[in-house]
């Protein structure tokens, strides 16, 4: 089948299969073949496959001109090897004849990279050395290939540089122009990972956008159905593949495949061909390709590990400065339940500020208040997290808690209670502790709202910080604010939240910005209730 070898500006060359008798060439892109330069007229020239393989090129009376073989022309019948100039476009006709194809897929490959790969002891040498030279020079080869392959990769701690290091190597192989990795992008399918072509003048591999190519869906199915590696000697005459339109596009004449498989997990496809030439490659180097495969496999599955355990460490670092260790621990095992976009859902609201702070702070060393105010929240934290609850901010002289996001529970207001009085209890032993130090004791205030809220990550690009905003945050900061040293102040629907065990009185009620009548509220009596 006749094609075209077709190099552009600032391109790569590439290959296009004359598979219809007219074939139209230009800017628009209606053409069959679309040449996208200013210096290509939008209908340019038009190409005719006559009977007998001949072709005919003509000019449609464009800008620039048609020229074959640097000479300009209005028409031209073409020969082998011709070379057509269509503005910065130069296309090189092929008219050389395909061989017949020889496809393989043999379970005896796998079945010898499986015992390549498996350990064994020393094999005593053989009577008779010579019967046995091909087949030690065979596994030499590939010996040292995989040696090469374990010290490529052996410092690769991500998957991408894994793949990168063992195709690089691929590379060594004869034959190779170009090497392709799919990962397994579950549930989707597979995402393109790496593409190398072999630079014609270094004969180094170069690395190329991986979403300009689209491996063949036929090879793709193929491959994963069988998990075996694939090696396809002539794609024009292959009855399996020569119908495969991405691999005729691009002008692949023979390629190899292999699955990277582990544990019978399918982590990827890596995937090699040859544009110039049909029967490049032959049953050796295929069983090359595998036992490459294969190991890479390993490496790639062990990178993947690294990867995600790395992943996990970040998360709970990130997630243990707001939230207990257990809370983390049910995140982690269960992300599906965080939602952090934006969700509306009832949660419990405690604030707590420390009572005439200023006073204190113009009297004391900045050093030493830095180191209470440290100690102050310590204490205070350590409390909301026993209690499951969520650090949201530390503000000034106080802070912000939050019990059922983002992870809601039927108990949150009566947890958040307990908190309260608890921190009351954390502040007299710190007291206790700080008067013996000749130091002057602190009293806090505490406000507890419960209600509908907005939770989710609020802020800019540069931060974005996990919150709550909503009516009941205003009105615990409000009840937080109007509670008296060593009080603590809670709303109705918090009250109503609670069971006889929580000592309260009713008091006066408070007005609040945004309510039309003032809001009642209770004290809770953690003298009386004490710690239980």
């Amino acid at each position: 089948m006749a094609r075209l070898f077709i190099t552009g500006p600032g391109e790569e060359t590439r290959i296009f299969e004359l598979t219809t008798p007219i074939v139209n060439l230009g800017r628009a892109e209606s053409s069959d073949l679309v040449l996208d330069h200013p210096s290509v007229s939008r209908h340019h020239a038009r190409l005719i496959l006559g009977p007998g393989g001949l072709a005919t090129v003509s000019d449609l009376g464009s800008l620039n001109g048609l020229v074959v073989n640097d000479q300009p022309v209005r028409e031209r019948r073409l020969r082998d090897q011709d070379r057509i100039s269509i503005g910065a476009y130069e296309l090189r006709y092929d008219a050389s004849p395909e061989p017949d194809l020889e496809i393989a897929t043999d379970p005896a490959v796998t079945a010898r990279v499986a015992e390549m790969l498996a350990p064994r002891p020393p094999a005593p040498l053989p009577r008779e050395p010579e019967s046995h030279v091909a087949g030690l020079e065979n596994e030499n080869r590939l010996l040292r290939l995989l040696l090469q392959v374990d010290n490529a990769v052996g410092s690769a701690a991500e998957p991408n540089a894994t793949v990168q290091r063992v195709m690089g190597l691929v590379f060594q192989m004869e034959n190779v122009e170009r090497g392709f990795v799919l990962l397994s992008d579950e549930p989707r399918g597979f995402k393109p990972a790496l593409l190398l072509y072999r630079d014609p003048k270094s004969q180094l591999p170069a690395a190329a956008d991986p979403s300009t190519i689209v491996l063949s869906r036929k090879v793709i199915e193929r491959v994963t159905r069988e998990r075996q590696p694939l090696l396809i000697r002539n794609v024009t005459q292959d009855a399996d593949f020569r119908d495969s339109e991405s691999l005729r596009l691009v002008g692949v004449r023979s390629a190899m495949c292999a699955p990277l498989v582990v544990r019978d997990r399918l982590l990827g496809i890596f995937y090699v061909d040859c544009l110039s030439k049909p029967l490049a490659f032959d049953r050796e180097q295929l069983e090359i390709f595998a036992v490459i495969a294969a190991e890479t496999a390993v490496r790639l599955d062990n990178a993947c590990a690294y990867e995600e355990l790395s992943r996990q460490a970040l998360e709970r670092r990130a997630l243990e400065r707001f939230l207990s260790p257990s809370v983390v621990d049910r995140i982690l095992a269960d992300p599906s339940g965080l939602r952090l976009g934006g969700e509306n859902q009832t949660a419990t609201i405690l604030f707590c500020d420390l009572r005439d702070f200023t006073r204190l702070a113009e009297k004391t060393a900045p050093e030493e208040l830095v180191e209470r105010l440290n100690e102050f929240f310590s204490a205070m934290t350590e409390v909301v997290f026993s209690n499951t609850g969520t650090l949201d901010k530390y503000l000034g002289d106080g802070m912000m808690a939050l019990f059922g996001a983002p992870l809601p529970r039927p108990d949150d207001a009566q947890r958040a209670v307990k908190t309260a009085i608890e921190m009351q209890l954390a502040l007299a032993r710190l007291n206790r502790a700080w008067e013996a130090r000749g130091l002057e004791p602190m009293e806090m205030g505490i406000g507890i709202s419960t209600g509908e809220v907005t939770a989710g990550n609020v802020g800019s690009a540069q931060r974005m910080d996990y919150t709550v905003i909503g009516d009941a945050v205003n009105v615990a900061a409000r009840l937080c604010s109007s509670a008296a040293s060593g009080q603590i102040l809670a709303s109705e629907a918090t009250f109503r939240s609670l069971d006889e065990s929580f000592a309260s009185n009713a008091c006066a009620p408070i007005p609040i910005k945004g309510h039309a009548a003032p809001v009642a509220v209770y004290e809770i009596l953690w003298h009386a209730t004490g710690p239980g």
